[in-house]
Order: C-alpha cells, then structure tokens, then sequence
C-alpha cells in the first residue's frame, strides 16, 4: 500500500517581520523666552502638516473610524500615535524662567566643578536648581505638547547662548538668560538612550551642538 503525506506549505515558511515605521523631525522653533505658547503651536502645526503629506502606509487603521472611511476622515489619533519609532530635534528654542543673574550664579559654580565625574553630585544639585524652570519640560509635563514623547537626562550645561568664539554667554546689552534650547525627543518604546550631550568644544555658533546616541529594537 503506498503511504501518502501531506505537506504543510506553510510549515516551512518563516513568518515576514513587519517593516517598523520610523518619522524623524528636525525643527526651528518659536523664538525668545515668552513665546512658549508659540512654540507648543508650532509642534502641533508641524505635525499636523506631516500629516496631511504622510504616505497611506504609515497610517494605521485605527486612524480612520469605520464610519468615515469612506470619506477619508481621520480620528483624533495622531501620526505620532501611528509610526512605531519617532524622534522630534532641532532647536526647539524652549528657554528657562530664572532671571539672569541667578543663571549666572549657578553656572559659575558649574563652571568650578571638574569635567572628570568627580563633582558629579555637585552638577546633579546644581541642574536641580535650574530645570524645574525648564519651559519645555513643563510643556511635556502638562500635555500641551510632544504627548508620549521623552527626553535623555539632561546633564549638561545650557547650551544657548554664547558669543561667537568663545565660552562666554550672551554679553551683549540683550543679555539673554542661559537655556538648553537644543534638544532630542523621541518615543520610549523600543529606544533606549546609550548617550545625551553637548559639545561644549564646538565655539563657532552662538549654540553648543547637542547629540544623543540610541539602541532602537527592530521588533514591534
């Protein structure tokens, strides 16, 4: 008697990995220290401008009600909701609300620590004292913009503004207040930070450069 088998086409196929739908944004915000509101608006018009330009793929269904697919209208969901990775960057132009005098006092005593790790803890007190005047981490904090969005630990001095050239900070008669207006933010799930600073060498701009470093997972 033959001995018939059936073969699973399917058993031997390896299951395709879903491509991860990734959106990097660099921007120029808003600027000078009242204009926070402005620079809220400006993350939400930029990301409603790529929204409407996004291409169909990076839509996900939940974008659209069963009601309106027809129609074409999109729900309160936002593209930032549809991609799988995101990060927003650029000079996102937030500033600090201390007056500048008690900026330049407590960047003096950072500029008296060392840059080996030593004074570590003394930095760390220091940044204490400045960032809960942070307009952007205040923005993040009360939802009025970037939602679901995170930021590396800020470690590094302010990173705006310097006189061209040298390591001096605005000393010109608008005296503007020291703030790190440079910035990275990006979606946690699946991205962790390895590194978040600024290159304090970099002179030749009224801003010190900012980079970060990040493990992306390829798995949704």
């Amino acid at each position: 008697r033959k001995k018939t088998t059936k073969a699973n086409k399917g058993k031997n196929k390896s299951k395709a990995k879903k491509p991860l739908r990734m959106l990097f944004v660099t921007a120029h915000m808003a600027a000078h220290l009242k204009h926070s509101d402005a620079r809220d608006s400006d993350f939400w018009r930029i990301i409603s401008e790529l929204e409407a330009q996004a291409p169909e793929r990076f839509q996900t269904s939940s974008m659209i009600s069963a009601d309106d697919s027809a129609l074409g209208k999109k729900k309160s969901r936002t593209l930032l909701d549809s991609v799988d990775r995101a990060f927003f960057c650029g000079d996102l132009n937030y500033r600090v609300e201390l007056p500048r005098e008690e900026m330049e006092r407590i960047i003096l005593e950072w500029q008296d620590t060392a840059d080996d790790g030593s004074d570590r803890d003394r930095r760390q007190m220091l940044l204490d004292e400045m960032m809960p005047y942070d307009q952007l981490i205040r923005t993040v904090s009360e939802g009025r913009a970037f939602p679901g969005m995170a930021e590396g630990k800020v470690s590094f001095a302010p990173t705006f503004k310097f006189d061209r050239d040298t390591g001096t900070y605005d000393s010109s008669h608008k005296q503007r207040v020291p703030a790190w207006t440079d910035r990275v933010l990006f979606k946690p799930s699946g991205t962790r930070v390895l590194e978040y600073t600024s290159v304090p060498a970099a002179t030749h701009s009224d801003h010190r450069p900012v980079y970060g470093i990040y493990r992306v997972s390829m798995q949704k």
